[in-house]
């Protein structure tokens, strides 16, 4: 694997995206559990009162969470370019492509969308 490849497995996303989401805070309204799957590598974010509270990496089997958002590697890195080419903008857009999956309790999801939207955005922003 040569180092490009390397910088952006699955687990290096994940862990950039744990670095730069720990800690984000805005409207208070949110509470959810979230899974993020990159490749094999899965966070668990657990969100209290719009503010990210804890990212683990690991965590006991059946764990619950609210909804799940899973990609490929390869399109975590595509969604996360600073101006990232159309189909590969929006998580709704790379979920219609087959190229995301968001499953689960999609309510928690779409009532504070925009959150979310920012939430997954960070690592945009991050790798500027």
């Amino acid at each position: 694997m040569g180092d490009t490849e390397t910088a952006n497995s699955g687990a290096s996303l994940a862990q950039h995206f744990a670095h730069v989401a720990a800690g984000h805070a805005r409207n208070r309204s949110v509470n959810a559990i979230v899974l993020l799957q990159f490749e094999q590598a899965q966070l668990l974010l657990q969100i209290q009162d719009g503010c990210v509270i804890q990212v683990l990496d690991t965590f006991p089997p059946l764990s619950s969470w609210d909804f799940a958002i899973k990609a490929d590697a390869e399109v975590w890195s595509r969604f996360w370019q600073v101006m990232p080419e159309a189909g590969s903008h929006d998580i709704f857009a790379l979920a219609k492509s087959g190229h995301m999956r968001i499953e689960g309790n999609l309510h928690p999801l779409m009532a504070h969308l925009q959150y979310m939207k920012d939430l997954l955005a960070l690592g945009r922003r991050a790798s500027e």
